[in-house]
């Protein structure tokens, strides 16, 4: 069996005076696929960026499965214009990643959010801001430090969950206390996983992908 041949541009986009930074990553040519993914990464002002461990392995699987896959900077972040806006401005950013997604895919008909820590809470805000959006995944939000239950008594997408019950953000008794009475949320808990993965994120990827197949 031949190895799947996976192609990434590094590419610049704009949102509005800003330019941000990005990598698009697909098998097949972004042209005759249909089903894209943008990714969030984790908070900027502690060391996160798009090469995130996470991020990559949801990348890392996606790409495989022919998904076009769009993983960008933050604004203020690597080659990323601006400076960090408390959430704000890294919606806009996230809205500006998802149109440019669009305008690489022709006739895109599935479109899906991820995000990891904070680029959960960040997917999570944007979700409500794109039109025809199919599902999000939330890596290991930070439920106690972010609204995220206003934001799901108002969510009507599928949505998945994946934390570790080692990770003292995203704690799975809290994540039961806050989520256990929403229906369209999905929770899958990796044992021996903590906040940051390390080893797991292959893991991690086949989890994501998996819920974004059966949406197809």
């Amino acid at each position: 069996m031949q190895p799947i041949e996976v192609k990434h541009e590094h590419i610049f986009f704009k949102n509005y005076e800003l330019t941000l930074e990005g990598v698009l990553s697909y098998s097949g040519g972004p042209n005759r696929l249909s089903s894209g993914v943008v990714i969030c990464h984790p908070h900027p002002l502690y060391g996160g960026d798009m090469n995130n461990n996470v991020v990559l392995g949801i990348k890392g699987v996606l790409e495989k499965e022919g998904f076009v896959v769009f993983r960008f900077n933050f604004r203020g972040v690597n080659f990323s214009e601006g400076k960090y806006d408390q959430g704000r401005g890294e919606v806009d950013d996230t809205i500006a990643a998802v149109n440019y997604l669009k305008s690489k895919i022709e006739n895109i008909s599935q479109l899906f959010l991820a995000g990891y820590s904070f680029g959960a809470w960040i997917a999570l805000a944007t979700a409500f801001k794109i039109k025809n959006l199919t599902a999000i995944a939330l890596i290991a939000p930070p439920l106690g430090f972010y609204d995220f239950k206003s934001l799901f008594e108002k969510i009507n997408l599928p949505v998945l969950i994946v934390t570790g019950d080692l990770d003292s953000i995203c704690n799975p008794e809290e994540m039961e206390n806050i989520l256990g009475t929403f229906p369209l949320i999905r929770k899958k808990i990796l044992f021996g996983a903590d906040h940051f993965f390390s080893g797991r994120e292959q893991e991690i990827g086949r989890e994501v992908k998996n819920f974004f197949n059966e949406h197809l």
